[in-house]
């Protein structure tokens, strides 16, 4: 697969724009995609808001794998980040996220406090990659459709503040447009990026998008892919190895699976030929909703 870029005019706007903003702001709230913990993170996010008061939320957990998820939470607490696991879609999550900003703000709020400011609202900035869910947390935070959503990135272009109440702590909430960085220095990034829908997809070729995850169903989730879509006694992971054994290049093997699961699903074209656009379009969307199992793409860092 070629790698993949994706870097439109308005993100460079979109940058500007928060980084204008962000002496404005108390703390950064940080989503993730909790498939893609690593490759969901923005390095340039990174270096703006050094300094900065910052919470890293783990959503999408319903769609991740929860032993990776819990792995990766335990990973990034040991790097000093305050972090935590949500449903972002719950609005009891509300409440836990304002035990966090008070931990991470309260050195700020005492401070405030000594000065004779009471009841300021905090001001955090919601920052993260397209199609993340930050919009989703900040409707569940407000209780209320405040701000735009939907599922492929780009939705949230302009500047957006929301001001919402969570128990006896006012915010002032920034929705920010999701930016991407402008190369992708390892490609594995791009693919993940693209994988969970954060990239469009029309820039990409759907039937190598699904080589590559079926690389990595087979190799770490065969269960997962043969309940979804093997016949009765198939192992699709065996078939790929077999054909890998007997001398086939990789995407060839992948094409094989592919086919099969084509079959299985009735997709066909004239001929009688599988339809492998269709299938691989089928393969992606299934995983994006879950339908395949929870699969976490990224892997758990080595301890340093």
């Amino acid at each position: 697969m070629d790698t993949i870029q994706w870097y439109p005019g308005h993100m460079t706007r979109a940058k500007r724009m928060m980084q204008e903003n962000l002496k404005l702001v108390d703390l950064i709230i940080e989503i993730l995609d909790a498939r893609v913990p690593l490759s969901s993170r923005n390095p340039d996010i990174d270096a703006m808001t050094n300094g900065k008061s910052r919470i890293l939320v783990l959503g999408k957990q319903d769609l991740a794998d929860p032993v990776k998820t819990a792995a990766f939470e335990a990973y990034f607490k040991a790097k000093g980040f305050e972090v935590m696991t949500l449903d972002l879609r719950d609005r009891k999550s509300a409440v836990k996220i304002r035990q966090k900003v008070e931990s991470a703000c309260r050195q700020k709020m005492e401070r405030d406090k000594r000065r004779g400011i009471i009841g300021r609202p905090v001001r955090a900035m919601i920052a993260g990659i397209p199609n993340v869910g930050k919009s989703t947390l900040i409707n569940s935070l407000a209780g209320r459709s405040s701000a735009k959503t939907g599922n492929k990135p780009g939705v949230t272009r302009g500047k957006q503040w929301i001001s919402c109440r969570i128990g006896n702590l006012s915010f002032d909430l920034l929705d920010t447009p999701g930016i991407l960085w402008p190369k992708f220095e390892d490609p594995r990034v791009g693919v993940n990026l693209a994988l969970t829908g954060s990239v469009r997809d029309e820039i990409l070729d759907p039937v190598d998008l699904s080589f590559q995850l079926l690389s990595l169903l087979i190799r770490e989730y065969p269960a997962e892919l043969n309940r979804r879509y093997a016949e009765e006694e198939e192992d699709l992971a065996a078939v790929c190895r077999k054909c890998l054994n007997n001398g086939m290049k990789e995407t060839e093997a992948y094409e094989e699976v592919l086919k099969r699961i084509s079959i299985k699903a009735g997709h066909l074209a004239s001929g009688m030929e599988a339809d492998l656009p269709r299938t691989a379009k089928l393969l992606v969307d299934d995983f994006r909703s879950g339908r395949i199992g929870r699969i976490t793409l990224d892997e758990v860092p080595d301890s340093e």
